[in-house]
């Protein structure tokens, strides 16, 4: 794949993301993170505190994200909930969403 058609992947999987996250966040939600992991799309939740209606939200998220694509995308998601610095990002992570801290 070309560096010109990789990019044009990630800038789709990032709109699918964030058209999927409309109205979704709350202000527990700290970061939203997407990741490429052996051929599989990782997203990532940061949450403040663990508050069932957000962690239903991504649930509700997730179906979203994945309805507006073909049936081969391969994704999964993982929260993580607390409040200590969130993770530095490799060089091939984007963040979708991070509120300001």
């Amino acid at each position: 794949m070309s560096d010109s058609a990789k990019l044009e992947c990630w800038n789709f999987q990032v709109l699918m993301l964030s058209q999927a996250m409309l109205g979704g966040i709350t202000p527990n939600f700290r970061m939203v993170v997407l990741s490429r992991e052996s051929g599989v799309w990782l997203i990532k939740f940061y949450l403040e505190k663990h508050i069932a209606d957000d962690i239903s939200e991504i649930e509700d998220l997730m179906c979203q994200y994945t309805a507006y694509q073909g049936v081969s995308l391969k994704c999964r998601s993982e929260i993580f909930v607390g409040s200590e610095s969130l993770p530095n990002m490799s060089g091939v992570d984007r963040a979708v969403y991070r509120r300001k801290e």
